[in-house]
């Protein structure tokens, strides 16, 4: 019988919480607290927006390595693997954490910050480059944030949280414009890949086929898959796989669990039947992979 484990058991020491629903930090205080501690691979409960104006060093992103580049946005979900190592000269940015419940309570819902497409759990987003006049457009409701939740004033939860909406709402323009600049844009075909991408992030523990996500927006599995691949470039049967190859991979390196429990986990009742899909899409064996030291 397979034991059932609290998330605490399961993510080792490598989970950080947030104590308060809200912060706002530097760039260069979060380093300083950083050489005071050793920053390793670790997941948060909370989601986080880095805003970086200038930087040299990389973020590791759930097993994706991307350079830091100057007037770029970084979104981290809860739950994503992350890691930071920085190269003076000192960094010039800013770090926005936020828990769900502040997002339900103060600004919008987390149904709503999905559908920004700005967070996502899973490596299909890369990060969002800008201009330098187009991280300009964004400091002021930076400026906003901060203020309010440095502040003392009466309803400053509420004032954050409206701050931190128009921000979020000004991302996603930024991110759409350049959606629009690169290919022509379709409403419906754009909502299709919404749904889906929503559709996968809560089921794919569970439904691991093609038509189960077609049948929930009634539509073919063909039609499904053409609107994926056109829009995202990767075909439905590709993302559903990567997703669980991606958790699969979260669980073996940042977790106790065996490779059993995993596969329970991930909705597969026969171990080897998880061994042979993990080898297929990883290129490794789950045990070749788990005794990796380096990420």
């Amino acid at each position: 019988m397979i034991r059932t484990m609290s998330e605490k058991e399961i993510l080792q020491t490598r989970q950080a919480h947030l104590s308060t629903p809200f912060a706002y930090r530097t760039m260069q205080e979060v380093e300083e607290k950083r050489n005071q501690t050793p920053d390793l691979p670790h997941r948060h409960d909370y989601f986080t927006v880095l805003v970086v104006e200038q930087a040299e060093g990389v973020h590791q992103i759930d097993f994706i390595t991307y350079p830091f580049r100057a007037n770029t946005l970084y979104f981290v979900s809860p739950e994503q693997i992350h890691h930071v190592t920085l190269r003076p000269p000192a960094p010039h940015g800013h770090v926005i954490l936020f828990r769900p419940d502040f997002l339900q309570e103060y600004s919008i819902s987390p149904a709503q910050l999905y559908d920004l497409d700005l967070f996502f759990n899973c490596n299909e987003n890369g990060p969002l480059e800008l201009t330098a006049d187009e991280i300009t457009r964004l400091l002021p409701y930076i400026q906003g944030i901060a203020d309010e939740y440095l502040s003392e004033k009466m309803q400053k939860w509420e004032a954050v949280g409206a701050w931190l909406k128009l921000f979020l709402l000004e991302c996603k323009r930024l991110k759409a414009a350049q959606k629009i600049v690169s290919k022509t844009w379709d409403k419906r075909q754009s909502e299709i890949v919404k749904q889906f991408k929503n559709d996968v992030e809560r089921y794919f523990r569970a439904d691991h086929k093609v038509n189960e996500y077609a049948d929930r927006q009634h539509l073919t599995a063909n039609h499904l898959n053409e609107v994926i691949k056109s829009e995202t470039g990767t075909s439905t049967k590709d993302f559903i796989q990567n997703r669980l190859l991606l958790e699969a991979k979260r669980l073996a390196r940042y977790s106790n669990l065996n490779a059993k429990e995993i596969a329970y986990r991930l909705g597969y009742e026969d171990v080897a039947h998880f061994s042979k899909f993990f080898k297929k899409w990883e290129g490794v064996a789950f045990t070749e992979f788990r005794e990796k030291t380096d990420l």
